[in-house]
């Protein structure tokens, strides 16, 4: 006897569940409101436990997997040049109660992202704090990976100006202008 199935099956899983949850995650869009687009439908959906589930089994690790080989790739490019980067950190809420910082360092010269770095407040003594250790950590990795940097802007955050004049005064600091225009 022949069971007839609307979709294929990874692993006994059918495929639209890893599908839709890769769309959602990678769109930047939100489950819940997902969910609800599917509900005034009426089409069944994943649940949330499902969906949390596929996400740290399959998605997560592929995507940490291809973003260190990608930034192994680009520090391996770039580890005989004098590099101009630009750092700015990025928290979850406006103000003095974010509870994530998310830091982007960026070589000027070519466009391309060297490291991220994410940090929980939970790790530093503030919200104010995260992203200057959020820009240590940063640093320590780009240097510890024999990445030679010559200059360094940032916004005008009082915390990282200290740190960088007293850990690495071989690194120029200089400030973003559009910190300095706005």
């Amino acid at each position: 006897m022949s069971c007839w199935r609307s979709q294929p099956k990874i692993r006994r899983m059918p495929a639209t569940n890893i599908l839709r949850s890769a769309v959602i995650l990678l769109s930047g869009n939100a489950y819940c409101k997902i969910v609800n687009f599917f509900n005034i439908l009426h089409i069944p959906f994943i649940g949330p436990a499902e969906y949390c589930r596929i996400q740290n089994t399959y998605l997560h690790p592929v995507i940490n997997d291809y973003w260190t080989l990608h930034q192994t790739a680009i520090l391996s490019v770039l580890c005989d040049q004098r590099l101009r980067l630009i750092g700015d950190g990025r928290s979850d809420s406006p103000g003095f109660s974010a509870k994530y910082c998310s830091y982007t360092c960026m070589d000027v010269d070519n466009g391309l992202i060297v490291d991220q770095q994410l940090v929980q407040v939970t790790e530093s003594s503030s919200s104010v704090a995260m992203e200057r250790l959020a820009l240590e950590r940063s640093l320590s990795f780009l240097l510890d990976h024999g990445l030679q940097i010559s200059t360094l802007a940032t916004d005008r955050h009082l915390g990282i100006q200290v740190f960088l004049r007293e850990s690495y005064p071989s690194i120029r600091h200089q400030f973003d202008v559009w910190h300095i225009e706005n």
